[in-house]
């Protein structure tokens, strides 16, 4: 093979590989009442999320209420984290935005809104089939009234969540089959025209995480988070919500399509030229 042939198909394999989408868990920033979820650079989605809470309730007068609260998990993952196939952020992390405790009777609302998000199918949305997980929803800690709006901003009144499809510990030291060992797993609800509920258990371990997929395009998010008696009295406790986008094929960058198109040019002239030879 002449040079000018190992120089295109160079040039060809390049492209291919100039451009490609990671996979990787919304991060978050900022907490109390409002923060901004992120997809990091090279993901299959782009652009951001807005997490706002509301309307709070102080179970206890004594204590303050805890808002928002960006978190993550690892470095140090379960195999049964690996298992799933999930791949971490930089670092082995795994970002939550949490919604936080103090007290027995604590509850907020809460509203996730994607309209900042871009690169599926349908810009300002989260696209149907994407994986999010609710890590950690503990001790009489609940989710009520789950709820999505669709990318004009109408209530979803059929079923968008598919799940549980999976219940583990996803940090080390592992419990295996927390559920079994502990003798309870959350419990989802519904839905009833459109809207869920997520109830929690009676114990408290390190952070199971609870996996579920969209099956439509959702562009809000919103539910009530609950404290019920008997709640965990540690302060800063609490649940999260984490948003995976997977690996997927994207438009290639503008370097690599002229890579491709180079190469196939100077590969094509060698051809030509060689037959008139």
């Amino acid at each position: 093979m002449n040079a000018s042939r190992l120089f295109c198909v160079w040039l060809i394999l390049f492209g291919l590989t100039a451009a490609h989408a990671q996979a990787n868990w919304m991060i978050f920033t900022g907490g109390g009442v409002t923060s901004t979820g992120v997809w990091p650079a090279g993901s299959a989605l782009s652009g951001t999320a807005v997490v706002n809470a509301s309307n709070f309730v102080n179970g206890n007068l004594s204590t303050v209420f805890i808002g928002l609260a960006p978190n993550s998990i690892g470095p140090n993952l379960s195999p049964d984290y690996f298992a799933t196939g999930l791949s971490p952020n930089t670092g082995t992390l795994v970002h939550a935005i949490a919604t936080p405790y103090n007290d027995t009777g604590d509850k907020y609302h809460v509203k996730i809104d994607f309209s900042g998000t871009t690169g599926g199918s349908n810009p300002g949305v989260l696209p149907a089939g994407s994986i999010f997980s609710i890590l950690d929803l503990d001790i009489t800690e609940n989710y009520r009234q789950i709820f999505a709006t669709d990318a004009v901003n109408n209530v979803i009144t059929t079923p968008w969540i598919n799940g549980p499809n999976g219940y583990f510990d996803a940090t080390n030291p592992m419990t295996p089959t927390p559920a079994i060992t502990f003798g309870s797993s959350p419990t989802l609800t519904g839905p009833v025209a459109g809207v869920y509920q997520m109830l929690g258990v009676n114990w408290n371990d390190d952070a199971e995480m609870w996996l579920f997929k969209t099956t439509q395009d959702v562009k809000t998010i919103s539910f009530d988070m609950e404290v019920g008696v008997g709640g965990n009295q540690i302060g800063g406790g609490g649940a999260g919500w984490q948003f995976y986008t997977p690996k997927g094929t994207i438009v290639p960058e503008p370097t690599a399509v002229m890579l491709l198109s180079t190469g196939l040019v100077v590969g094509g002239y060698g051809l030509r030229f060689r037959r008139r030879c």
